[in-house]
This record gives C-alpha cells, structure tokens and sequence, in this order.
C-alpha cells in the first residue's frame, strides 16, 4: 500500500512539473523578457569585467563595420560585417585591411566572383569557390599569414608592396597598392573601427 501511494506522489510530482513548464512556455512575451534579463544579470555577474569590457568593445566594432559596409554597399551579404571582425580578432589581422581589399575586389561580395552566384571569393583569391562567406574569409585570412605577413611584415608593409617574401604579387594590378592605401585611408576617414580594434588589442593584452 505504501509503495502505491509512494509511485502516485511520483506521477503527481512529475505531472506538476509538466505542467509548469507548459505553463511558462505559454506566459506573455513580458514574463520571459524578465527571465532573459534575469540571465542576462547572472551572466554579467559570472564573466569577469575584462571579459564584459572585451565583449561591448566587439559589439561596437561589428557596429562600426556593419554601419560602413551596409551604408556603402546594401545589398552586401548580412554575416559579411560580423565574420570579418570576429576573425580579424581571433586572428590579429587589421579589419580595415580586410575591408580595404575586398572593397577593391569584389565591393564586400556584390559583384564578380566574391557573388553569391558566383565563387564567393570575398578577396578575389584565384580558382577557388567556397560554400559560405565564413569560409572565404578564413580561408584569405590563412593565406595572409602563410604567405604574406611573414618574417615581420605587417598589413602596412603590403600596402606598400603587396607580394609574398619571394616576390609574387597577389594582384597583377601595378596600381593596387595605391589603391589599397587609399581605400584603406578613407575607411579610416569615416570610422573609428581601428580605435577599436586597438582598445580590443590593449584589453586583451592586459588580460
């Protein structure tokens, strides 16, 4: 008798706890906006302050960039901005270097082969196609650093002569460096993603 009663309380128990989870599921938009800030709280007590700093300087940065790309370029790809600034951080490549080169080639994916139609080849990287935008920039960004910033050489040093250690050029343009520059100064013009970049570069380093 005992353990009848024992497995009902059981059931009641677990019916309970269906039916609030039913319940919660089903509340206004209003009582989970509380439970997100709630976590929201909790997340911003548990992550270190360094962490949460590093964290609002990204966010303005994928800011700043999407404010440029977009307002140039409007029918750019939407996961174009936020890739370039997630692996130029990860990776320690200058954004706007990036931004400069595939303005140049393929102004951010809406023409030639950096098109969706076409290779995505955000950089104008010869014979190859890739399946998404994500892969394009990895995929540059890997042969930025095999092939060109190498033995010291900075982003900078390639705005003056864009070739590998040995020589090869990675455009055939003889103006490109000119124009990579100048590209690259504009961007500088109008935003202040290398302000940030270097704030991100100095918390991290701190940290």
């Amino acid at each position: 008798m005992m353990r009848k009663k024992a497995i009902l309380i059981l059931m009641c128990i677990v019916l309970c706890t269906w039916l609030s989870s039913l319940l919660a599921l089903s509340m206004p938009n209003k009582y989970n906006d509380k439970i997100e800030e709630k976590i929201t709280l909790i997340d911003s007590i548990v992550k270190p302050s360094s962490v949460r700093t590093m964290d609002s300087i990204k966010d303005k940065l994928i800011k700043e960039v999407e404010d440029y790309i977009f307002g140039n370029f409007p029918k750019t790809h939407k996961t174009i901005p936020r890739s370039i600034v997630e692996n130029g951080l990860e990776k320690d490549v200058d954004i706007m270097f990036m931004m400069a080169q595939t303005q140049i080639e393929t102004h951010f994916g809406t023409v030639g082969a950096g098109r969706e139609t076409s290779r995505r080849s955000l950089f104008g990287v010869a014979k190859r196609r890739y399946s998404n935008y994500d892969e394009a920039i990895m995929d540059y960004i890997a042969i930025l650093k095999k092939s060109y910033l190498t033995r010291g050489r900075t982003e900078h040093h390639l705005m003056r002569n864009y070739t590998t250690y040995s020589g090869n050029r990675y455009a055939s343009n003889p103006n490109y460096e000119v124009e990579l520059r100048g590209t690259y100064s504009d961007i500088n013009k109008r935003t202040k993603i290398k302000l940030l970049q270097d704030r991100y570069k100095k918390n991290k380093k701190e940290n």
